[in-house]
């Protein structure tokens, strides 16, 4: 039987469309493969970017790069504009790339775990500097893997953008994720139960109860943090190794398909409990769900955990 199921951190509902529902292999992803041609995220290319912000090195020679973004969603202006009903601002912020590799066609889940926990650090750093900015309230960190997913460039990179206020969907998650024991993502290993991925001591993967995409995956640190630059080495070692095993079964699985993920970080007033949702591009939504808000799913999570356990097992 299908279900209508409440997203317990949002007011969000989506229907798990079991009837209707696919086999993992239904799901495997075609895609031609761009030639491993070099680019201006290419080592050589560095004078076709924005002056850099900063780098990491190995042996002289860098492996993860932060520069502005050449085509910006935000502006550096700050003006407001209130009409009654018609109320705006200028889109005051910061916005930035991470090239998370030197190497042309590589991806993320593909690195070591020691690499990306480097990419990791690269997001605190830039996080913690675009905070001191007063006029900054919110830090978004999201990737789009794929050009359905909304990459521009196939070099695999990560965007930052600073933003003037703080989302509705984290001043909604707010009021959910607070206070340390009681909120929803302290307990998530219980709440998930069958639907757990992978756990360790200090991170959790869950394919969540209402999740809108198939193969949806949520990666949360076991201890109540709000924030990135509040991991400590041994958090950020682990939350690095949940996020390379997840992409590495996600790839295996279905043929390095097109994703998106996105930090949803507390914006540095009032509690927060942190995670990373990560969203595979697998289905397209229709009239239905633009019309009503409410998302089909055509692979239930349970079914999707246990493919994702079956396969990071192997």
């Amino acid at each position: 039987m299908n279900q209508l199921r409440k997203d317990y951190l949002t007011n969000k509902w989506v229907i798990i469309a079991k009837e209707r529902g696919k086999r993992p292999s239904d799901f495997r992803h075609e895609e031609k493969k761009e030639e491993s041609k070099p680019c201006f995220f290419c080592p050589g290319k560095e004078h076709r970017t924005p002056p850099e912000i900063d780098r990491i090195e190995r042996n002289g020679k860098w492996i993860i790069r932060c520069f502005p973004n050449k085509f910006p969603a935000t502006t550096e202006k700050k003006e407001i504009t209130d009409k009654g009903l018609l109320k705006g601002m200028a889109a005051y912020g910061r916005h930035e790339v991470v090239v998370e590799t030197p190497i042309h066609g590589e991806e993320l889940g593909n690195l070591a775990v020691e690499h990306i926990a480097k990419v990791l650090k690269m997001y605190t750093k830039r996080l913690v500097e675009l905070k001191k900015d007063p006029g900054i309230e919110y830090v978004s960190i999201f990737k789009n893997r794929g050009k359905t997913a909304g990459a521009s460039l196939a070099h695999s990179h990560t965007q930052i953008v600073a933003l003037p206020m703080v989302p509705g969907i984290i001043r909604e998650e707010m009021k959910i994720l607070q206070k340390q024991g009681d909120c929803p993502l302290c307990r998530i290993g219980d709440i998930e139960e069958g639907r757990t991925i992978r756990e360790d001591d200090h991170t959790v993967v869950v394919a969540p109860y209402a999740s809108r995409f198939p193969f949806e995956a949520r990666i949360t640190p076991k201890r109540h943090v709000p924030s990135l630059e509040k991991l400590n080495n041994k958090e950020m070692e682990s939350f690095a190794l949940a996020l390379k095993e997840v992409l590495t079964a996600l790839n295996k699985s279905i043929n390095y398909p097109p994703y998106n993920y996105h930090l949803h970080l507390g914006p540095g007033r009032g509690d927060f409990h942190m995670y990373l949702e990560l969203l595979p591009r697998l289905s397209t939504w229709a009239g239905f769900e633009l019309g009503n808000d409410i998302i089909i799913n055509t692979m239930p999570p349970e079914m999707a955990a246990k493919h994702y356990r079956e396969i990071i097992k192997q």
